[in-house]
């Protein structure tokens, strides 16, 4: 086998156990289609190129990332060239050949050590405690989740969870957390109970009533197929995020063109779940 065949390969288990915090033989046949055999061979391969990163578990029959391997992944994330690990650094997504080109300015880094301790703590219903700084609270201060899901939107991930310390659910920014830590103790809180989480609003999105009319019709023929409206589902925690990605207006006489070219048209449905704190 060729070198860049194996390093192509051992960046997909790489990228796997990086993100998830762990990587099994089963995950492997899930994800890439591999016979058991195969999938065992990326496995055997993958610990001989990288003995440090990987931990057995005999109870979860998973290789678990160690210490090292985060340590070693962000040195490769602070370097200035591309090296074996880089492939292993972009989170992880399945191959699509031929995929069209994207292009993004992305800002804000998400460490693979916090995005796999978040993931393990769902995975295994169990709590995280952090040091987190928000904007409100600038300082780095504790908090104790029971994380629930995990998303991206616009440029950032987030973690929706039961927070300890405020008894209530709260998001929280990945790239603001720091010191993550997987607890014993088990998680108890209840998706069902997020309220903010479970209610689906219906967001009636129009073009911006402040622009002309051949200008509306520009906005409606780009985002709603000529449409006069698009009504889009979405759970109430994540409105202020499809607001702000959509740059949509939920105050039109403030908000206005050229920055706005959308607006919510039924903000009064909106409006309790609009900037909760």
């Amino acid at each position: 086998m060729s070198i860049e065949r194996r390093q192509e390969r051992d960046a997909k288990v790489g990228r796997i156990l990086l993100w998830e915090g762990r990587v099994s033989r089963s995950r492997l046949i899930a994800e890439y289609g591999l016979s058991p055999i195969r999938a065992s061979e990326w496995l055997r391969d993958f610990r001989e190129s990288y003995p440090e990163w990987v931990a057995w578990d005999s109870k979860l029959k998973a290789d678990l990332a160690t210490s090292r391997a985060y340590s070693d992944a962000e040195r490769a994330a602070k370097a200035s060239r591309p090296n074996a690990i880089s492939a292993m650094l972009v989170p992880y997504a399945p191959d699509a050949p031929g995929r069209p080109l994207s292009i993004s300015w992305d800002f804000v880094y998400t460490s693979p050590r916090t995005f796999s301790r978040i993931n393990l703590a769902m995975a295994d219903r169990l709590r995280v405690k952090f040091l987190y700084c928000s904007m409100n609270n600038p300082e780095p201060h504790e908090r104790t989740i029971e994380p629930h899901s995990l998303l991206r939107a616009g440029r950032r991930w987030h973690v929706r969870g039961y927070c300890l310390q405020r008894q209530a659910f709260r998001d929280f920014v990945l790239g603001r957390m720091s010191k993550v830590q997987l607890l014993s103790e088990p998680s108890e809180a209840d998706i069902a109970t997020d309220n903010a989480w479970s209610t689906v609003l219906q967001v009636r999105l129009v073009a911006h009533p402040k622009l002309s009319t051949a200008q509306q019709l520009v906005v409606r023929n780009e985002y709603f197929n000529g449409a006069s409206a698009r009504i889009e589902s979405c759970r109430a925690a994540l409105l202020n995020y499809m607001v702000q990605e959509l740059m949509a207006a939920t105050d039109v006489d403030r908000q206005i063109p050229p920055d706005y070219q959308l607006a919510v048209e039924n903000t009064e449905e909106c409006r309790q779940w609009l900037f909760m704190t």
